[in-house]
């Protein structure tokens, strides 16, 4: 290209050098001296100023003073509506590293001496000079590898906010976007020198205009990645939307509202089980075998995936926003439908695919995305209070600040989120910090869950929170091995203290109908029953569940059977005040805490109807080798009157009439099907669930309560003697057996209902 031999910087010297021929001696004296005390006072190196002689003059002339007095000239004609060299000062400072036809360092080389230029013409870079301002800012300056180049930048940078705080918003946007930069292999080795010189910058511009942070979290919004970008890019930017907070303190809930909320769309996706992926992951790798193909070792399917180097979707390490406009749209279902269990958007979600195969692709590649992300957030959690920690012997109070920002934001996004699976053991995390935490978050739940008398219309906190809040509490005491039994024993006394109190109010509400007229007790009847026959049942009466009546307290005594099945050891102890021992449980005594829970299982709400099966079941064999109570004889009743129920809705159906379904059978059929829909959520929801993503789970399995069957402590002559038993003993522990896989993940695994056990169970 011979018409590009010319250095960009040197046809508009030139043009400089012509204009001012006619330029005395004195006059060009009185500028360099000028020049010599604007760049003393910039904060802009002036010891660069390249010195030149204009030969076709015949006067020696300083660079800088011509490069200053293009740029002054070129603002002032595009002022007067001469454009030309305005634009030819613009197209100076425009550069990308992967589109432009120059490289980085000839950049550095022609832009340089223009920097002193423009920091002299700071005062008249207003709103009229967008595209230069602009140009400046979203120019690729910060790959260069020329530090004093980059200081010298940023610095010019600084000096237009300082002087212009109008244009801070597209300032920081252009800055942001180079959160994601490093996400391609080449771009690596560069990315942490980028990185570095991105936030010192922002960290001096929200020093300078501390009112930038409201700029600073809206452009991290926008710049935030689609979920269905790459693990890395994902990585990249919660790395440095989170280093934001080492110095934009002020924009912390902000920030961590961001991220906890990309976090948790990642976490819906999440629909397939792990362990059945992983067990396809080794069916196909012993297809492999079979067929004499290997695969290395380290290729699973929880490693990242490579960045395809494509520069029609990325820029600069940047994904394109726009080029994944299609992938977000069609994905859009799974968040607004995320409470679903069948997820009627699957089909769009995935493609509008029905193969299990293509599902349980997407599934891995969400697995992928959503343990880079928390392990990443676990990363910067554990660094921040580790360093909190050692300052002080004390509760640091910026610790515990960072603390109840994640536990506001817990309530507001992860509390309501039913499909949540892992998002919510960042809070898991961190109440491990210190017990103080752990306090507040149990405080917090016990709070939510409400008043037992008080009525929905009194109270603010809906009953799908409150029942949330309820598995919280139970799930969190069942898993939290680093609760002491003085607090496992405390909260399981006040949510059986609750549960007394619910059914004192229920009772005390049917005295108070009894007293009332007929016709009130027959509308009342009518309206919404609290006990009812079920059709076709066993000869003796058999209680009818209200569900969705009576979900608060199905939750909370889901809950209190859930720790107790779990956390038992700490609710008793040995007869004469020792330690216990599992094999003389004979003669335990419990504490008093739990001394009103015979009157919750067995009241005529009938909770063990209500509550899972497998913890129903658990929790039967668990008080029964504890003898702690006999429940199994009330888990038969129940057995009889769910295989009932099919008979009693068919019942209601026939009497139906002209294609109608009359009066109190419509209503029963309605409350069978909100019935069921509430006994889903009971069955399938329990937060805390073992941990399944391979690299966050190390930092939750040090800190998690496992599993323990009763008895686990026994010799292995006891062990042996137990397998002697007959074929009917063997059955029976193979079902309890399953029980307790299902209690070792609740809501992942299918449950199997309970009328489907063997009777043997029993």
């Amino acid at each position: 290209m011979p018409a590009r031999t010319e250095s960009m910087a040197s046809r508009p010297i030139k043009r400089a050098v012509s204009k001012l021929k006619k330029a005395t001696a004195n006059q060009t004296q009185k500028d360099t001296a000028s020049t010599n005390e604007t760049e003393q006072s910039s904060p802009v190196d002036g010891a660069d100023a390249l010195d030149t002689t204009a030969a076709d003059s015949g006067v020696s002339i300083d660079k800088s003073v011509f490069l200053r007095k293009f740029a002054e000239n070129a603002l002032q004609q595009f002022k007067e509506g001469s454009p030309e060299e305005y634009y030819k000062l613009v197209k100076v400072f425009t550069f990308s590293k992967y589109t432009s036809y120059i490289t980085a360092e000839k950049y550095v080389e022609e832009v340089a001496p223009w920097i002193p230029a423009v920091s002299a013409n700071i005062s008249a870079l207003g709103i009229a000079y967008r595209e230069l301002v602009t140009t400046i800012f979203s120019s690729d300056w910060v790959v260069c590898s020329d530090e004093q180049f980059v200081h010298r930048y940023a610095t010019l940078c600084l000096q237009i906010l300082s002087a212009h705080p109008t244009w801070v918003p597209q300032a920081i946007s252009a800055f942001v976007r180079w959160f994601t930069y490093g996400a391609r292999d080449k771009e690596t080795a560069a990315a942490p020198m980028v990185h570095d010189h991105l936030h010192a910058l922002i960290k001096e511009i929200y020093r300078t205009i501390p009112t930038c942070g409201t700029s600073l979290a809206a452009a991290l919004v926008d710049a935030c990645p689609f979920k269905a970008a790459k693990p890395n890019v994902q990585v990249l930017f919660v790395q440095n939307a989170l280093r934001c907070l080492d110095y934009a303190t002020g924009i912390r809930r902000q920030v961590l509202q961001l991220v906890l909320n990309h976090t948790i769309q990642i976490d819906v996706e999440v629909q397939v089980e792990l362990e059945d992926l992983e067990s396809e992951s080794e069916d196909e790798d012993e297809d492999e075998a079979g067929n004499g193909t290997h695969g290395s070792a380290e290729e699973g399917i929880f490693e990242f995936e490579e960045e395809e180097e494509n520069t029609e979707d990325t820029k600069d390490g940047v994904v394109d926003r726009s080029s994944e406009n299609e992938v977000s749209e069609s994905e859009s279902g799974s968040d607004s439908e995320s409470g679903s269990e069948s997820d009627s958007g699957t089909d769009s979600e995935y493609g509008g695919s029905d193969d299990l195969g293509d599902v349980n692709y997407n599934a891995r590649k969400a697995v992928v995305k959503l343990d880079a992300v928390m392990s990443t957030l676990f990363t910067w959690l554990e660094k921040n209070f580790q360093r909190d920690m050692t300052t002080a012997d004390e509760l640091p109070e910026s610790a515990f600040q960072l603390y109840l920002a994640f536990l506001d934001l817990f309530n507001v996004i992860v509390l309501p989120t039913f499909k949540s699976r892992y998002t919510q053991f960042l809070l898991f995390f961190l109440c491990s910090r210190d017990p103080q935490y752990a306090d507040v978050f149990l405080g917090t739940m016990m709070g939510n869950v409400g008043e037992p008398v008080r009525t929905q219309a009194q109270d603010k906190v809906s009953s799908v929170t409150k029942v949330a809040a309820a598995s919280y509490l139970g799930s969190f005491v069942a898993r939290a091995k680093f609760l002491t039994p003085k607090i496992v024993r405390s909260v399981v006394g006040v949510l059986v203290q609750w549960a007394n109190a619910y059914l004192d109010w229920q009772e005390q509400m049917l005295k108070d109908n009894a007293a009332g007229s007929d016709y009130q007790k027959q509308q009342q009847q009518k309206a919404r029953p609290l006990y009812s026959q079920v059709v076709g049942g066993s000869s003796a009466p058999t209680q009818f569940t209200d569900f969705e009546r009576h979900a608060v307290f199905y939750a909370v005594t889901q809950a209190i059977l859930y720790m107790f099945c779990f956390r038992w050891r700490d609710l008793a102890e040995a007869s004469g005040g020792g330690p216990l021992v599992e094999t003389e449980l004979d003669s335990l005594h419990w504490c008093h805490e739990v001394e009103g829970m015979q009157r919750v299982v067995f009241s005529k709400l009938n909770p063990l109807r209500a509550c899972a099966p497998a913890v129903a079941q658990q929790f039967a064999s668990v008080s029964s080798q504890t003898n702690f109570m006999f429940c199994y004889a009330m888990l038969q009743q129940n057995r009889r009157s769910n295989n009932a129920e099919p008979s009693a809705a068919a019942a209601a159906s026939s009497t139906t009439s002209g294609g109608g379904v009359q009066g109190s059978s419509a209503s029963s059929l309605m409350m069978t099907s909100s019935n069921h829909i509430l006994r889903v959520d009971l069955d399938t929801f329990f937060p805390f669930d073992p941990m399944a993503l391979p690299i966050s789970r190390n930092f939750i399995d040090p800190i998690y309560f496992e599993w323990k069957d009763v008895g686990s402590e026994s010799t292995e002559d006891e062990e042996s003697d137990e397998e002697e038993n007959g074929e009917k003993d063997d059955e029976t522990n193979d079902n309890e057996a399953g029980v307790v896989d299902q209690m070792v993940a609740m809501s992942i695994s299918p449950i199997t209902p309970l009328s489907a056990l063997p009777g043997g169970a029993f």
